[in-house]
């Protein structure tokens, strides 16, 4: 007998992930003795030695529910030997990770297509038993290899002197300079990187595309009550209907989220689903699921790294991301590598809300931004412009395939020019958040603000020009915005592999 909880939520269809861009589908999990088995599959996967040389891959995760205690979630850490794992169809690996937080499904060989359903068999470091439940997920992530790259371009707002981060500088530590009046770029009075800060020159993946609704409602869906109750706006035991995270004013930029089963103060916690349009009737197809999420503070993303065994990226691991390693830098480019930029916005769309919405513009540099100064817009699907016949200035994608990089909502990266950079040691999330709802990844910044640790770069959709758009943008951190919920602010995050 499961724990009667598990039933609800998987009524709910809480116990599989997808995400339309490229139409990431995990099946229901099944457990025996030692082994999680369950199907994967999705579309536009590559690995490639021509040009970027790198390979998209799937981070996987599993939160466990044991019955007869408090029945939390809580995350279940696997194998750290790759030759304990398996797959199916002989085109996928399984690589294991040294903390044991998830593993990595990837390509084996060079190729490119979708992939199939495939078997995976993981194997769980605590074996189970008949009254466990789990969840698996899944999250899109792009391998950023090795390399030497350009970091600045003397142009964009406060932007970091053009310089290169390389195998000297990521073992020996520097000082950066950055374009703030004539300060150095750093924490006061100290701004020196040292080795052990990710400068962004060894190897790390990143996620493919900004948080999404839906996986932001699957991750508050694995929360206890009071966990909730902290990462919200509202208490968990509000009514059904009731915004999770958006402002309760008429504007909420596009975020859909809602408490669709009230929870019981302190034994239940709320359900909570998709109801973009507003009829009540939760996740339809139109209900805005893989729209990316906005309404994050700094502290709400930090908690959904932990929580998925991930981490925050770097400036500079920002700007790599962006250009590439051993890619000559264009003055005032965007991710995409050119100065092109054409304006997409959320009132002008086609199938909006669903899983294909795309805009009804096109041309290079698409990207969702305003090009004027209209706060009644809101963010677009995650990796909405990129089809099968784009090329990367017209998908708007950075150099190694990943999305949104430029426009849409904000990412959060450390950063701006008060932290004490040399307390981030670039640790990985361990899958686990404080009872509180907090995240607690040791000398992690704990405050959001271009001033404090944490800095928006990369733009987003209600910006009125193009400017914060561009890779090597700055502007934001004389700014403390994102230490509170804003609609243009989300993210995404990264980890070491």
């Amino acid at each position: 007998m499961k724990c009667s909880l598990i039933s609800l939520l998987c009524l709910l269809g809480l116990s599989a992930g997808s995400l339309w861009a490229n139409n990431l589908v995990i099946g229901t999990p099944s457990a025996t003795g030692g082994n999680l088995q369950f199907t994967i599959q999705w579309d536009n996967s590559w690995n490639t030695t021509i040009g970027p040389a790198n390979y998209d891959a799937v981070w996987v995760f599993v939160k466990r529910q044991v019955c007869g205690g408090a029945q939390t979630w809580d995350h279940s850490l696997l194998s750290v030997n790759s030759g304990d794992h398996s797959v199916t169809g002989g085109i996928l690996q399984v690589d294991a990770v040294s903390d044991g937080v998830g593993v990595f499904i990837r390509r084996s060989a060079a190729g490119n297509g979708n992939i199939s359903s495939s078997t995976v068999t993981l194997a769980l470091q605590t074996p189970t038993n008949s009254t466990d439940n789990f969840q698996v997920f899944g999250v899109e992530m792009v391998f950023i290899p090795t390399g030497s790259f350009i970091i600045g371009d003397a142009v964009s707002g406060y932007s970091f002197s053009v310089m290169s981060i390389t195998a000297a500088t990521q073992a020996a530590g520097f000082a950066a300079q950055g374009n703030y009046g004539n300060s150095a770029w750093g924490s006061t009075g100290t701004p020196s990187l040292p080795a052990s800060y990710p400068q962004g020159f060894n190897a790390f993946y990143c996620m493919k595309y900004e948080i999404s609704q839906e996986q932001y409602v699957k991750y508050l869906n694995s929360l206890t009550f009071t966990q909730q109750n902290a990462r919200i706006n509202f208490s968990p035991a509000s009514a059904t209907g009731t915004w999770a995270i958006a402002s309760a004013s008429p504007n909420n930029a596009r975020n859909g989220i809602r408490i669709m089963t009230p929870g019981t103060a302190l034994t239940l916690p709320a359900v909570f689903g998709c109801d973009l349009n507003g009829n009540g009737t939760f996740n339809e197809a139109a209900d805005g699921q893989n729209i990316a999420c906005g309404w994050l503070s700094w502290q709400d993303l930090m908690t959904y790294l932990d929580w998925s065994g991930l981490r925050p990226m770097t400036e500079m691991e920002f700007e790599k991301v962006c250009r590439g390693a051993g890619i000559p830098m264009v003055p005032g480019e965007y991710a995409w590598g050119t100065t092109s930029l054409t304006s997409a916005v959320s009132s002008a769309l086609t199938n909006g809300g669903q899983g294909s919405e795309v805009s009804t513009a096109s041309g290079a540099g698409l990207s969702a931004y305003a090009a004027s100064n209209n706060t009644t817009f809101g963010p677009l699907r995650c990796g909405f412009a990129a089809t099968a016949a784009t090329n990367r200035t017209q998908a708007g994608s950075s150099y190694y395939g990943v999305m949104d990089m430029s426009g849409n909502i904000a990412e959060q990266c450390v950063g701006g020019y008060l932290f004490n950079y040399g307390t981030f040691n670039a640790l990985n999330g361990d899958g686990s958040i404080s009872s509180a709802g907090l995240f607690n990844t040791a000398n992690w910044p704990v405050s959001g603000g271009g001033q404090f640790g944490g800095v928006l770069r990369g733009g987003y959709f209600s910006y009125p020009n193009g400017n914060e758009l561009r890779t090597s943008d700055r502007t934001p951190m004389v700014w403390n915005g994102n230490q509170s919920k804003q609609p243009f602010v989300g993210g995404r995050g990264v980890r070491v592999p």
